[in-house]
Protein backbone atom coordinates (compact mmCIF):
# COMPACT_ATOMS: atom_id res chain seq x y z
CA UNK A 1 0.00 0.00 0.00
CA UNK A 2 1.41 3.46 -0.71
CA UNK A 3 0.81 6.65 0.83
CA UNK A 4 -0.08 9.62 -1.16
CA UNK A 5 0.95 12.91 0.10
CA UNK A 6 0.14 16.33 -1.23
CA UNK A 7 3.04 18.94 -1.23
CA UNK A 8 3.40 22.22 0.63
CA UNK A 9 4.41 25.36 -1.13
CA UNK A 10 7.36 24.63 0.83
CA UNK A 11 7.95 21.46 -0.85
CA UNK A 12 7.72 22.16 -4.23
CA UNK A 13 10.61 21.26 -6.98
CA UNK A 14 12.14 24.57 -7.82
CA UNK A 15 13.45 25.41 -11.39
CA UNK A 16 13.95 28.65 -10.26
CA UNK A 17 14.64 30.95 -7.46
CA UNK A 18 13.37 34.64 -7.08
CA UNK A 19 15.31 37.47 -5.80
CA UNK A 20 12.84 40.66 -5.36
CA UNK A 21 14.55 43.86 -4.79
CA UNK A 22 12.62 45.18 -2.56
CA UNK A 23 13.69 48.82 -2.34
CA UNK A 24 16.88 50.24 -0.33
CA UNK A 25 19.86 52.03 -1.04
CA UNK A 26 20.18 55.82 -1.00
CA UNK A 27 17.96 56.66 -4.22
CA UNK A 28 15.24 59.43 -3.19
CA UNK A 29 13.32 59.57 -6.24
CA UNK A 30 9.96 58.21 -4.03
CA UNK A 31 10.86 60.93 -1.11
CA UNK A 32 9.00 61.46 0.68
CA UNK A 33 6.47 58.71 0.47
CA UNK A 34 8.75 55.61 0.95
CA UNK A 35 10.11 57.44 3.99
CA UNK A 36 10.34 55.28 7.44
CA UNK A 37 7.45 56.94 9.27
CA UNK A 38 4.94 56.14 6.20
CA UNK A 39 6.11 52.80 4.25
CA UNK A 40 8.74 50.78 2.81
CA UNK A 41 8.90 50.93 -0.77
CA UNK A 42 7.94 47.36 -1.49
CA UNK A 43 4.50 48.74 0.55
CA UNK A 44 3.84 51.40 -1.35
CA UNK A 45 -0.27 51.19 -2.39
CA UNK A 46 -1.02 50.57 -6.02
CA UNK A 47 -5.09 50.55 -6.46
CA UNK A 48 -5.00 50.16 -2.86
CA UNK A 49 -2.57 46.71 -2.97
CA UNK A 50 1.02 46.69 -1.33
CA UNK A 51 3.38 47.32 -4.50
CA UNK A 52 5.37 43.91 -3.58
CA UNK A 53 1.62 41.81 -4.15
CA UNK A 54 1.58 42.48 -7.65
CA UNK A 55 5.41 40.68 -8.23
CA UNK A 56 4.05 37.85 -5.85
CA UNK A 57 1.37 37.35 -8.29
CA UNK A 58 3.80 37.12 -11.45
CA UNK A 59 6.07 34.70 -9.98
CA UNK A 60 2.91 32.61 -8.62
CA UNK A 61 1.78 32.55 -12.44
CA UNK A 62 5.49 31.59 -13.17
CA UNK A 63 4.84 28.63 -11.24
CA UNK A 64 8.08 30.06 -8.94
CA UNK A 65 7.41 29.55 -5.43
CA UNK A 66 10.59 30.40 -3.71
CA UNK A 67 11.25 33.58 -3.30
CA UNK A 68 14.32 35.62 -1.04
CA UNK A 69 13.23 39.39 -0.55
CA UNK A 70 16.43 41.46 -0.18
CA UNK A 71 15.32 45.01 1.67
CA UNK A 72 17.25 47.59 3.44
CA UNK A 73 17.66 46.74 7.25
CA UNK A 74 18.26 50.09 8.99
CA UNK A 75 14.88 52.00 10.29
CA UNK A 76 11.85 49.74 10.16
CA UNK A 77 11.10 48.29 6.65
CA UNK A 78 12.14 44.94 7.08
CA UNK A 79 9.64 44.82 10.41
CA UNK A 80 6.93 46.01 8.38
CA UNK A 81 7.69 44.20 5.33
CA UNK A 82 8.01 40.55 7.52
CA UNK A 83 4.67 41.71 9.57
CA UNK A 84 2.81 41.91 5.73
CA UNK A 85 4.05 38.63 4.38
CA UNK A 86 3.26 36.58 7.73
CA UNK A 87 -0.14 38.19 8.17
CA UNK A 88 -1.73 39.43 5.01
CA UNK A 89 0.17 37.60 2.27
CA UNK A 90 -2.38 35.16 1.03
CA UNK A 91 -0.65 33.72 -2.07
CA UNK A 92 1.89 30.35 -2.64
CA UNK A 93 5.36 32.20 -2.77
CA UNK A 94 7.18 31.26 0.07
CA UNK A 95 9.07 34.43 1.04
CA UNK A 96 12.27 34.43 2.88
CA UNK A 97 13.13 38.41 4.17
CA UNK A 98 16.83 39.39 4.05
CA UNK A 99 17.91 42.57 5.27
CA UNK A 100 20.99 43.85 4.00
CA UNK A 101 22.95 47.23 4.36
CA UNK A 102 21.28 50.79 2.81
CA UNK A 103 24.01 51.33 1.10
CA UNK A 104 24.33 47.38 -0.54
CA UNK A 105 24.53 47.43 -4.13
CA UNK A 106 22.44 45.25 -6.16
CA UNK A 107 25.31 42.68 -6.73
CA UNK A 108 26.41 43.17 -3.28
CA UNK A 109 23.05 41.71 -2.22
CA UNK A 110 23.31 39.19 -4.53
CA UNK A 111 26.73 37.82 -2.70
CA UNK A 112 24.94 38.62 0.76
CA UNK A 113 22.14 35.69 -0.07
CA UNK A 114 24.66 33.09 -2.35
CA UNK A 115 23.95 30.29 0.46
CA UNK A 116 20.24 30.61 -0.11
CA UNK A 117 20.18 30.35 -3.85
CA UNK A 118 20.76 26.49 -4.99
CA UNK A 119 19.13 27.03 -8.55
CA UNK A 120 19.24 29.43 -11.30
CA UNK A 121 17.57 32.40 -10.42
CA UNK A 122 15.72 35.45 -11.34
CA UNK A 123 16.12 38.65 -10.37
CA UNK A 124 12.82 41.13 -10.26
CA UNK A 125 12.17 44.55 -8.64
CA UNK A 126 9.53 44.80 -6.71
CA UNK A 127 8.01 47.99 -8.02
CA UNK A 128 7.38 46.13 -11.75
CA UNK A 129 4.32 45.99 -12.90
CA UNK A 130 3.63 44.11 -16.15
CA UNK A 131 0.89 42.58 -18.04
CA UNK A 132 3.67 40.04 -19.38
CA UNK A 133 2.92 36.58 -19.65
CA UNK A 134 5.80 34.99 -17.47
CA UNK A 135 4.91 31.48 -19.04
CA UNK A 136 6.65 33.08 -22.21
CA UNK A 137 10.01 34.53 -20.89
CA UNK A 138 10.56 31.31 -19.00
CA UNK A 139 9.76 29.16 -22.27
CA UNK A 140 12.34 31.53 -24.16
CA UNK A 141 14.53 31.18 -21.43
CA UNK A 142 14.45 27.92 -21.19
CA UNK A 143 14.27 27.20 -25.65
CA UNK A 144 17.42 29.36 -25.40
CA UNK A 145 18.93 27.66 -22.64
CA UNK A 146 21.38 30.85 -21.78
CA UNK A 147 23.67 32.68 -19.25
CA UNK A 148 21.23 35.55 -19.01
CA UNK A 149 18.07 36.62 -20.52
CA UNK A 150 17.13 40.47 -19.69
CA UNK A 151 13.53 42.05 -20.04
CA UNK A 152 13.34 45.02 -21.92
CA UNK A 153 10.29 47.18 -22.84
CA UNK A 154 8.88 49.61 -24.83
CA UNK A 155 7.71 52.87 -22.43
CA UNK A 156 3.69 53.43 -23.38
CA UNK A 157 3.09 57.19 -24.23
CA UNK A 158 2.10 57.84 -20.64
CA UNK A 159 5.39 57.45 -18.90
CA UNK A 160 7.50 59.59 -17.41
CA UNK A 161 10.66 58.41 -16.84
CA UNK A 162 13.30 60.56 -15.34
CA UNK A 163 15.91 58.52 -17.00
CA UNK A 164 17.16 58.70 -20.17
CA UNK A 165 17.01 55.43 -22.62
CA UNK A 166 19.62 53.54 -22.73
CA UNK A 167 21.53 52.31 -26.42
CA UNK A 168 20.20 48.60 -26.59
CA UNK A 169 22.06 46.52 -29.67
CA UNK A 170 20.86 43.05 -30.28
CA UNK A 171 21.71 40.67 -32.69
CA UNK A 172 18.37 39.58 -34.52
CA UNK A 173 19.04 36.59 -35.39
CA UNK A 174 19.70 35.39 -31.83
CA UNK A 175 18.17 38.10 -30.17
CA UNK A 176 21.60 38.21 -27.74
CA UNK A 177 22.01 41.34 -25.81
CA UNK A 178 25.49 42.52 -27.42
CA UNK A 179 25.65 46.55 -26.58
CA UNK A 180 24.33 48.61 -23.77
CA UNK A 181 25.08 51.67 -23.06
CA UNK A 182 23.72 55.29 -21.01
CA UNK A 183 23.51 57.72 -23.87
CA UNK A 184 26.46 60.46 -23.93
CA UNK A 185 25.68 64.13 -23.99
CA UNK A 186 27.02 64.06 -27.86
CA UNK A 187 24.86 61.00 -28.97
CA UNK A 188 28.07 59.23 -29.88
CA UNK A 189 28.33 55.54 -29.16
CA UNK A 190 31.50 53.11 -29.59
CA UNK A 191 31.52 49.33 -30.68
CA UNK A 192 34.45 47.56 -30.92
CA UNK A 193 35.44 45.65 -33.71
CA UNK A 194 35.60 42.12 -32.13
CA UNK A 195 31.82 42.95 -31.58
CA UNK A 196 30.59 43.13 -34.98
CA UNK A 197 33.89 40.07 -35.74
CA UNK A 198 31.20 37.86 -33.55
CA UNK A 199 27.84 39.56 -34.25
CA UNK A 200 27.89 41.38 -37.93
CA UNK A 201 24.21 42.17 -37.68
CA UNK A 202 23.46 44.31 -34.87
CA UNK A 203 20.30 47.11 -34.38
CA UNK A 204 20.75 49.63 -32.21
CA UNK A 205 17.63 50.09 -30.49
CA UNK A 206 17.12 53.82 -28.83
CA UNK A 207 13.38 53.35 -27.47
CA UNK A 208 13.60 50.54 -24.99
CA UNK A 209 13.90 50.55 -21.26
CA UNK A 210 15.88 48.16 -18.94
CA UNK A 211 13.10 46.50 -17.07
CA UNK A 212 15.43 45.25 -14.50
CA UNK A 213 14.62 41.72 -14.87
CA UNK A 214 17.34 39.20 -15.29
CA UNK A 215 17.33 35.23 -15.46
CA UNK A 216 20.72 33.52 -14.13
CA UNK A 217 22.14 30.97 -15.09
CA UNK A 218 23.32 29.45 -11.05
CA UNK A 219 27.27 29.35 -11.92
CA UNK A 220 27.11 33.69 -12.38
CA UNK A 221 26.42 33.57 -8.42
CA UNK A 222 29.55 31.59 -7.96
CA UNK A 223 31.42 34.11 -10.45
CA UNK A 224 30.06 37.02 -8.44
CA UNK A 225 31.04 36.11 -4.73
CA UNK A 226 34.89 36.30 -6.14
CA UNK A 227 34.92 39.51 -7.55
CA UNK A 228 33.89 41.66 -4.93
CA UNK A 229 34.56 44.79 -7.17
CA UNK A 230 31.06 44.02 -9.10
CA UNK A 231 28.70 46.50 -6.95
CA UNK A 232 25.84 46.76 -9.88
CA UNK A 233 23.59 44.28 -11.37
CA UNK A 234 22.80 46.58 -14.32
CA UNK A 235 26.04 48.38 -13.77
CA UNK A 236 28.97 46.12 -13.73
CA UNK A 237 27.40 42.40 -13.90
CA UNK A 238 25.10 42.78 -16.94
CA UNK A 239 28.26 44.63 -18.86
CA UNK A 240 30.83 42.30 -17.93
CA UNK A 241 28.51 38.95 -19.23
CA UNK A 242 27.80 40.72 -22.30
CA UNK A 243 31.21 41.89 -23.47
CA UNK A 244 32.61 37.99 -22.65
CA UNK A 245 30.58 36.76 -25.37
CA UNK A 246 33.03 38.16 -27.88
CA UNK A 247 36.25 39.32 -26.01
CA UNK A 248 38.26 36.52 -25.27
CA UNK A 249 40.48 38.45 -23.14
CA UNK A 250 37.88 39.14 -20.82
CA UNK A 251 36.85 35.70 -20.38
CA UNK A 252 40.39 34.64 -19.73
CA UNK A 253 41.30 37.78 -17.34
CA UNK A 254 38.23 36.88 -15.06
CA UNK A 255 38.27 32.91 -15.85
CA UNK A 256 35.04 32.64 -16.33
CA UNK A 257 35.31 29.35 -17.77
CA UNK A 258 36.34 28.07 -14.31
CA UNK A 259 33.06 28.85 -13.14
CA UNK A 260 30.88 28.02 -16.14
CA UNK A 261 32.66 24.75 -16.82
CA UNK A 262 30.73 23.07 -13.87
CA UNK A 263 27.39 23.67 -15.67
CA UNK A 264 25.88 21.37 -17.98
CA UNK A 265 23.48 23.37 -20.21
CA UNK A 266 20.21 21.56 -21.30
CA UNK A 267 21.24 22.50 -25.05
CA UNK A 268 24.02 20.65 -24.06
CA UNK A 269 22.81 17.69 -22.56
CA UNK A 270 20.03 17.17 -25.09
CA UNK A 271 22.72 17.04 -28.01
CA UNK A 272 24.93 15.01 -26.28
CA UNK A 273 21.83 12.15 -26.11
CA UNK A 274 20.79 13.13 -29.39
CA UNK A 275 21.34 9.98 -32.23
CA UNK A 276 21.60 12.47 -35.09
CA UNK A 277 24.11 14.94 -33.05
CA UNK A 278 25.99 16.75 -35.52
CA UNK A 279 29.45 18.50 -34.71
CA UNK A 280 28.35 20.45 -37.68
CA UNK A 281 25.01 21.48 -35.82
CA UNK A 282 27.39 22.08 -32.45
CA UNK A 283 29.62 24.96 -34.24
CA UNK A 284 26.87 26.95 -35.17
CA UNK A 285 24.92 26.87 -31.85
CA UNK A 286 27.79 27.68 -30.31
CA UNK A 287 29.19 30.61 -32.21
CA UNK A 288 32.50 30.14 -32.71
CA UNK A 289 35.12 33.35 -33.02
CA UNK A 290 36.39 33.56 -36.96
CA UNK A 291 39.25 35.11 -35.45
CA UNK A 292 39.99 32.94 -32.18
CA UNK A 293 39.01 29.97 -34.01
CA UNK A 294 39.25 28.45 -30.58
CA UNK A 295 37.30 30.75 -28.72
CA UNK A 296 33.53 29.75 -27.92
CA UNK A 297 32.29 31.77 -25.65
CA UNK A 298 31.07 30.23 -21.96
CA UNK A 299 28.43 33.32 -22.10
CA UNK A 300 25.41 33.61 -23.95
CA UNK A 301 22.69 36.08 -23.72
CA UNK A 302 19.02 37.17 -25.20
CA UNK A 303 16.57 40.16 -24.89
CA UNK A 304 12.93 39.48 -24.27
CA UNK A 305 11.77 42.58 -25.90
CA UNK A 306 7.66 43.18 -24.39
CA UNK A 307 5.94 45.53 -26.50
CA UNK A 308 2.01 44.00 -26.46
CA UNK A 309 0.87 45.13 -23.26
CA UNK A 310 1.77 47.86 -20.13
CA UNK A 311 4.74 47.61 -18.38
CA UNK A 312 6.10 49.79 -16.18
CA UNK A 313 7.85 50.31 -12.91
CA UNK A 314 7.22 52.60 -9.98
CA UNK A 315 10.51 53.56 -9.19
CA UNK A 316 9.70 57.64 -9.12
CA UNK A 317 6.86 59.47 -7.89
CA UNK A 318 5.46 60.02 -11.51
CA UNK A 319 5.88 56.34 -12.42
CA UNK A 320 4.78 55.22 -9.06
CA UNK A 321 1.46 57.46 -9.77
CA UNK A 322 1.34 55.90 -13.17
CA UNK A 323 1.26 52.14 -11.92
CA UNK A 324 -1.99 53.48 -10.13
CA UNK A 325 -4.15 55.13 -12.78
CA UNK A 326 -2.96 52.10 -14.78
CA UNK A 327 -4.15 49.29 -12.36
CA UNK A 328 -7.63 51.04 -11.52
CA UNK A 329 -8.13 52.21 -15.49
CA UNK A 330 -11.90 51.70 -16.80
CA UNK A 331 -12.24 48.24 -17.43
CA UNK A 332 -10.51 46.53 -14.81
CA UNK A 333 -12.44 43.85 -12.81
CA UNK A 334 -11.54 45.88 -9.26
CA UNK A 335 -14.37 46.44 -6.49
CA UNK A 336 -14.31 50.04 -6.49
CA UNK A 337 -16.47 50.52 -3.67
CA UNK A 338 -16.62 48.00 -1.22
CA UNK A 339 -19.69 47.71 1.13
CA UNK A 340 -17.84 48.37 4.29
CA UNK A 341 -17.41 52.30 2.43
CA UNK A 342 -19.56 54.93 3.21
CA UNK A 343 -20.38 57.22 0.01
CA UNK A 344 -22.77 59.73 0.41
CA UNK A 345 -25.95 59.75 -2.35
CA UNK A 346 -24.22 62.52 -4.00
CA UNK A 347 -21.42 61.95 -4.04
CA UNK A 348 -19.77 60.52 -7.51
CA UNK A 349 -16.93 57.59 -7.44
CA UNK A 350 -15.97 57.04 -11.10
CA UNK A 351 -15.08 54.08 -12.94
CA UNK A 352 -11.46 55.02 -13.32
CA UNK A 353 -10.81 55.28 -9.64
CA UNK A 354 -11.25 52.81 -6.12
CA UNK A 355 -11.95 53.58 -2.51
CA UNK A 356 -10.68 51.58 0.33
CA UNK A 357 -12.61 49.41 3.34
CA UNK A 358 -14.22 51.50 6.09
CA UNK A 359 -13.70 54.42 4.26
CA UNK A 360 -16.29 57.41 4.02
CA UNK A 361 -17.03 60.34 2.01
CA UNK A 362 -19.79 63.29 2.43
CA UNK A 363 -22.02 64.61 0.02
CA UNK A 364 -21.50 66.73 -2.85
CA UNK A 365 -17.85 65.27 -3.42
CA UNK A 366 -16.43 63.35 -6.24
CA UNK A 367 -13.29 61.17 -7.26
CA UNK A 368 -11.88 60.28 -10.72
CA UNK A 369 -8.69 59.04 -11.62
CA UNK A 370 -7.63 58.40 -8.21
CA UNK A 371 -6.88 55.90 -5.85
CA UNK A 372 -8.59 56.51 -2.00
CA UNK A 373 -6.97 53.76 0.95
CA UNK A 374 -9.02 52.47 3.81
CA UNK A 375 -10.13 54.32 7.04
CA UNK A 376 -10.57 57.60 5.12
CA UNK A 377 -12.78 60.54 6.29
CA UNK A 378 -13.39 62.87 3.42
CA UNK A 379 -15.81 65.58 3.65
CA UNK A 380 -18.25 67.27 1.97
CA UNK A 381 -17.61 69.23 -1.54
CA UNK A 382 -14.27 67.53 -2.18
CA UNK A 383 -12.84 67.10 -5.80
CA UNK A 384 -10.01 64.39 -5.76
CA UNK A 385 -8.27 63.59 -9.32
CA UNK A 386 -5.40 62.06 -10.45
CA UNK A 387 -4.01 61.07 -7.04
CA UNK A 388 -3.12 58.61 -4.74
CA UNK A 389 -4.59 59.01 -1.52
CA UNK A 390 -3.14 56.20 1.25
CA UNK A 391 -5.01 54.99 4.47
CA UNK A 392 -6.42 56.92 7.37
CA UNK A 393 -6.31 60.19 5.79
CA UNK A 394 -8.69 62.96 6.90
CA UNK A 395 -9.50 65.81 3.63
CA UNK A 396 -11.71 68.56 5.14
CA UNK A 397 -14.58 70.48 3.48
CA UNK A 398 -14.30 71.94 -0.25
CA UNK A 399 -10.54 70.95 -0.62
CA UNK A 400 -9.55 70.16 -4.12
CA UNK A 401 -6.83 67.91 -4.50
CA UNK A 402 -5.11 67.45 -8.25
CA UNK A 403 -2.11 65.32 -8.89
CA UNK A 404 -1.10 64.82 -5.47
CA UNK A 405 0.36 62.11 -2.89
CA UNK A 406 -0.62 62.19 0.46
CA UNK A 407 0.20 59.56 2.70
CA UNK A 408 -1.13 57.69 6.00
CA UNK A 409 -2.43 59.67 8.69
CA UNK A 410 -2.03 63.14 6.75
CA UNK A 411 -4.32 65.75 7.07
CA UNK A 412 -5.92 68.17 4.69
CA UNK A 413 -8.10 71.30 6.25
CA UNK A 414 -11.03 72.45 5.17
CA UNK A 415 -10.91 74.84 1.52
CA UNK A 416 -7.23 74.27 1.12
CA UNK A 417 -6.04 73.40 -2.38
CA UNK A 418 -3.38 70.98 -3.42
CA UNK A 419 -1.99 70.71 -7.28
CA UNK A 420 0.72 68.13 -8.05
CA UNK A 421 2.17 67.43 -4.27
CA UNK A 422 3.65 65.35 -2.38
CA UNK A 423 2.39 65.32 1.90
CA UNK A 424 4.14 63.27 4.06
CA UNK A 425 2.73 60.80 6.84
CA UNK A 426 1.21 62.82 9.69
CA UNK A 427 1.66 66.07 7.87
CA UNK A 428 -1.58 68.35 8.52
CA UNK A 429 -1.80 70.68 5.76
CA UNK A 430 -3.38 74.37 7.31
CA UNK A 431 -6.90 75.37 6.03
CA UNK A 432 -7.05 77.68 2.90
CA UNK A 433 -3.78 76.50 1.85
CA UNK A 434 -2.98 77.42 -1.70
CA UNK A 435 -0.28 74.85 -2.63
CA UNK A 436 1.42 73.61 -6.10
CA UNK A 437 4.37 71.48 -7.14
CA UNK A 438 6.12 70.77 -2.92
CA UNK A 439 6.69 68.19 -0.86
CA UNK A 440 5.06 69.03 2.52
CA UNK A 441 6.92 67.29 5.02
CA UNK A 442 7.63 68.10 8.57
CA UNK A 443 10.74 69.78 9.94
CA UNK A 444 12.39 66.57 11.40
CA UNK A 445 11.68 64.63 8.11
CA UNK A 446 13.50 67.45 6.15
CA UNK A 447 16.33 68.08 8.46
CA UNK A 448 16.89 63.81 8.41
Amino acid sequence: MSLLFEKTKHQRQCEFQAVILAGYGSSNKLYPISEDENLPKALLPVGNRPMIAYTLDWLEMAGIFDAIVVIQSTGNAQQKLSGYITRNYTGNVHCNVVGVAEDCGTAEALRAIKDKIAHDFIVVPCDLITELDPRNLLDQHRLRDTTLTALFYAPGESAKDDEALPFVGIDPTRQALVYKSEPMEDDDISIRMSLLTKFPRVRLHTNLQDAHLYIFKRWVLDMLADKEYIASISDDLIPMLVKCQYQKKMVDREQVNKYASGYQGLLQTALALSTTYSNDVDEDVFMPDPIHSSFKSPVTTQVYVYRDGFCGRGNTLDNYAELNRHVIKQGTPIMRVPPTSEVAPKTQVGNDSIIGEHTKIDERSSVKKSSVGAHCIIGKNVKIANSVIMDSVVIGDNVKVDGCIICNHAKVLEKTILKDCEVANDYVVEKESQIKGEKLVAFRQAMA
